[in-house]
Order: C-alpha cells, then structure tokens, then sequence
C-alpha cells in the first residue's frame, strides 16, 4: 500500500511538472510570437510616405551595437559617424579613429504604431523615444540625408575649425543637424576653436545635455 501511494504520488508529481513546463513552453512561444510581430512591425514599410525618422535615445557608447541590432532585425537605422580627436601615444600622434556623432542617440525610420514603438523601446540599449510614446519626435528625411551627407563631408570632424568661442554660461544656437534650431546653455566652456562643446537645451520639458561639434553652433 505504502509503495502503490508513493507512486500515485510521483505520477501526479510528474503530471503537474509536465504541465508547468508545458505552460512555460506555450508562455515562451507566446513571447516569442509578439516579439515577433514588433520587430515586424519596426521593419515594415519603412519607404512608405507614412514612415518617418525618429530618435532613440540610448546607452552612451552603444550607439552602434544598437544600429546593429536594429539592422540584424531588418529595420532602417543610422549611427552617424565622425572623424574623431587626434591622440598621442607614448609621444607618438596617432591617426584619428572614427568615432559616433550623436552621443546617446541613434535615428530609426519606421512607421510609428504601438506595435512598432515597443519593439524598439524593447531593444537592449534603448532608454527612450525622443518626445515620448504619444508624440515622438519625427525628423524630416531631407534634413537627415543633408546631415548623412556632411557627416560623410567632415562638416563635424573633431578638428574641423571654428570661429566661435564659448565660455560657461554663454547661450548658444545650434545650427546644424537634427537639432538645428535649438537654443542651449554652454556646460564646458571651449576656447580653441575646434572639437566640441557640451551644452544643455531643453528638449521637450526637460534640460537635456548633450555633446554638440563646436562647428555647429553660434551666438545665440
């Protein structure tokens, strides 16, 4: 008798083991599916009128893993690229290296529904949607070819000169990239006429710091 319940009680042990684990699968698969469906989403009709360029805001210094992972997806992603500072090394100048223009951020086009958005806010290294779930900040293609197009210029390389010179506390205009148009405060001030300068703006109700070529900015 002892011996028939300790196995009327491992089966019924087993059973419910194998349905945990069956509903875990189908949970799984269920996950899989609307992951999915919202990377589908992102990468969907990206040359139709109605997709646009958006911004994600990311973990600094995964701007290109990022672009990465949305490309391995099938979505249209850009990291804008730059030459960057020229270093010295054991008393030795070595080249520049191509470094990411926009700090923290990576430009998306997709064709902005629910589905879409969570698919992207769910990538690794995204923290956020410029402008917010409701109303994201959407870039005109134009103005993102023209930005493509100076980047691949050396309009915002590291030691493209400029005539301006900013002090902490100065306010200035961004005049060139996605941002043109914005108006900031200078954080660290640069007088040497080249490299960049971190200022804040305020970036729909909230003050934003971000690291802008010093070739772009004037006087506001």
């Amino acid at each position: 008798m002892v011996t028939d319940a300790a196995t009327v009680e491992g089966n019924r042990l087993e059973a419910e083991l194998g349905e945990r684990s069956l509903r875990r699968m189908h949970r799984d698969d269920n996950i899989r599916r609307i992951r999915q469906d919202e990377d589908g989403a992102l990468a969907a009709n990206t040359a139709s009128d109605t997709a646009c360029w958006y911004v994600a805001a990311v973990h600094p210094g995964h701007e290109q893993a990022t672009e990465a992972a949305l490309r391995a997806i099938g979505a249209e992603a850009l990291a804008p690229m730059r030459r960057g500072k020229r270093r010295r090394r054991r008393g030795r100048m070595l080249p520049p290296q191509d470094e990411v223009l926009m700090t923290g951020y990576v430009l998306v086009r997709f064709v902005s529904t629910a589905k879409a958005l969570r698919g992207l806010l769910r990538q690794e290294h995204v923290t956020a949607i410029l402008g917010g779930w409701e109303a994201p900040y959407a870039i005109p293609a134009d103005a993102v070819a023209a930005l493509m197009r100076k980047a691949d210029n050396g309009a915002f390389d590291y030691d493209r000169q400029s005539d301006v010179r900013v002090a902490a506390g100065d306010r200035v205009k961004i005049e060139d990239g996605i941002f043109a148009g914005q108006v900031g405060t200078v954080v660290t001030p640069n007088t040497t006429g080249r490299g960049d300068v971190v200022i804040e703006v305020d970036l729909f109700g909230r003050m934003t710091p971000m690291v802008v070529p010093l070739a772009c900015i004037s006087r506001a």
